[in-house]
């Protein structure tokens, strides 16, 4: 068995600047815009999307298979 072992040249350095005020404003804005996010009011907001999609599925089920029960109920 053969094994190749390679060695590079690239430099790993850290970065040198201390986080920027520029950097900690963003942050600071970032953190902002996150904190009035009514959670309560999303979570509904998706539990009726949900709700919805589950009757809408149900009704799709039912329209498809509403041909099939009809044919076994008529055929008795």
């Amino acid at each position: 068995m053969q094994t190749t072992t390679s060695l590079t040249a690239m430099q790993m350095t850290m970065n040198d600047h201390p986080a920027t005020p520029a950097n900690r404003e963003r942050f600071r804005e970032t953190i902002r815009k996150t904190e009035p996010v009514d959670w309560d009011a999303v979570i509904l907001r998706a539990d009726k999307l949900t709700a919805r999609a589950g009757a809408v599925v149900a009704v799709l089920s039912a329209l498809y298979f509403a041909p099939i029960l009809l044919s076994i109920l008529l055929k008795n």
